[in-house]
């Protein structure tokens, strides 16, 4: 006599695989995750600097983008004249921030001035050259300093309605309170 055990229908073996499945998907996310490694803490910038992203009230961040697309400007003027341009001949042709504008009275009211070259004397060729914009409401924005010696703009900021020592080299303006202004990016940054 032969016997055959027939089982009913159903899922159990099915239902089994797929918790197991889910369970060793679990562990090792739970595994993954544990195992991370930790976020590097962000090293403190220096006394003498300040970060563009979070050091910086709204009207300076706008100053400071518009002082280093106005660097990029200033250079190319510079070139095809083989002089550096006044600030009044950059607000004649509406160059933020040196534009006597409504924007430029929100933010600060700035009286920008050729300082001279970063060795101390003024000449139209060779060094670099920097422009200081004195802020008429410091609680706003605070004065600046825009340094180009033909690598790029340098930008400096105090809280305070004063011109920058001369010539306006780093230690100098160090040493006056004035801080330089970088751009730090983290993993946390999304914008």
């Amino acid at each position: 006599m032969h016997h055959q055990i027939v089982r009913r229908a159903g899922a159990e073996r099915e239902t089994l695989w797929v918790a197991l499945a889910a369970g060793a998907i679990l562990v090792s996310a739970a595994l993954a995750v544990g195992l991370r490694a930790a976020p590097e803490t962000e090293a403190p910038l220096a006394a003498h600097l300040v970060d563009s992203r979070t050091g910086l009230t709204a009207a300076e961040q706008g100053l400071y983008a518009d002082l280093k697309a106005a660097g990029e400007e200033i250079a190319a003027l510079r070139t095809a004249a083989g002089r550096a341009p006044t600030p009044e001949e950059l607000a004649a042709g509406a160059l933020p921030p040196f534009a006597a504008d409504s924007s430029a009275a929100a933010r600060g009211g700035h009286t920008w001035t050729l300082t001279g070259t970063l060795t101390g004397t003024l000449t139209e060729t060779g060094d670099g050259i920097a422009y200081a914009g004195v802020s008429a409401a410091p609680e706003l924005a605070g004065s600046l300093v825009l340094r180009l010696d033909g690598h790029g703009a340098d930008i400096w900021l105090k809280r305070a309605a004063e011109a920058p020592p001369a010539p306006p080299e780093d230690t100098a303006l160090a040493a006056a309170g004035w801080k330089r202004i970088v751009s730090t990016f983290t993993a946390g940054v999304t914008r």
